[in-house]
């Protein structure tokens, strides 16, 4: 009986730290992408996250009948594609409902099944760095510097997939540290839009220089091209819900349910 007595409390110690360290790592996040004191942190995050959002688009323009022609990432760690072609209904939508659905999964999969938290970032960080290497391509709005740095991140998440052992119970694991980065991670890409909202409801949806045509802002596109009776805002907020809606569910299942399913020691005599 004491055993099953410490086991549950240890189950309930563990579903309690993950629920700190995702609320810390929300409160960390919003600090960062909003404090311009933080912006030098958040740097390398910003640019995985809009790597993530770009490679979505780009999928979405190849097997739509488009074609990518280079990417490029800038100092400030926005993104731009060189395309052609591409059905606007999922290219200009994939980047911002693609990574919702994509953060929710792996933030469920990092909370509810941490034997997988070596294999996710291994995924993640070859993604990122295969991305760039097959389609970077810096010219004058792309920066050397910006895109080395998010190979970087890249190549240290392949680090931790191949090193991060360890009892990912102990905080101070090389594995528990990769879960915190995976956690962070994914609720970056999938609350995505949600941290962009005051800039997705600012911007132009296109700008033109020079006769070229370049679009700055995939949601205002969206509702001016796909959606002209819909307005931006409609648009970005119904976005924003539905990221915020798969996020929850995830919290639900990867977190919360796990607490709930633990029995209570009534039964324990």
């Amino acid at each position: 009986m004491l055993r099953e007595f410490v086991e549950r409390k240890v189950r309930r110690e563990i579903v309690h730290r993950n629920i700190l360290i995702s609320a810390a790592a929300f409160v960390g996040i919003i600090a960062m992408w909003y404090s311009d004191s933080l912006s030098g942190l958040a740097h390398p995050f910003r640019m995985l996250v809009n790597n993530i959002h770009g490679g979505l688009s780009a999928v979405a323009m190849q097997i739509t009948g488009g074609a990518v022609d280079s990417f490029t990432l800038s100092e400030a760690g926005a993104y731009t594609i060189m395309f052609q072609n591409g059905a606007d209904a999922l290219t200009m939508s994939a980047g911002y409902l693609g990574s919702a659905a994509l953060g929710a999964l792996m933030f469920f999969l990092v909370n509810r099944a941490p034997h997988l938290v070596r294999l996710i970032a291994g995924l993640t960080g070859a993604f990122t760095v295969g991305f760039l290497a097959l389609f970077i391509r810096p010219d004058a709005t792309g920066d050397w510097i910006s895109m080395f740095i998010c190979l970087g991140f890249g190549a240290l998440l392949i680090f931790l997939g191949w090193t991060g052992r360890g009892d990912i119970n102990q905080l101070r694991s090389r594995k528990s540290l990769t879960q915190i980065v995976l956690i962070v991670v994914s609720l970056m890409t999938g609350l995505h839009i949600v941290l962009d909202l005051p800039q997705v409801l600012s911007a132009p949806a296109s700008v033109v220089v020079d006769g070229v045509t370049t679009i700055t802002n995939p949601v205002a596109y969206f509702a001016e091209n796909v959606t002209p009776r819909i307005s931006v805002q409609v648009i970005a907020f119904s976005w924003a819900a539905i990221a915020i809606a798969l996020m929850g569910v995830a919290i639900h299942f990867g977190i919360t349910r796990r607490l709930k399913q633990i029995p209570k020691n009534d039964d324990i005599v």
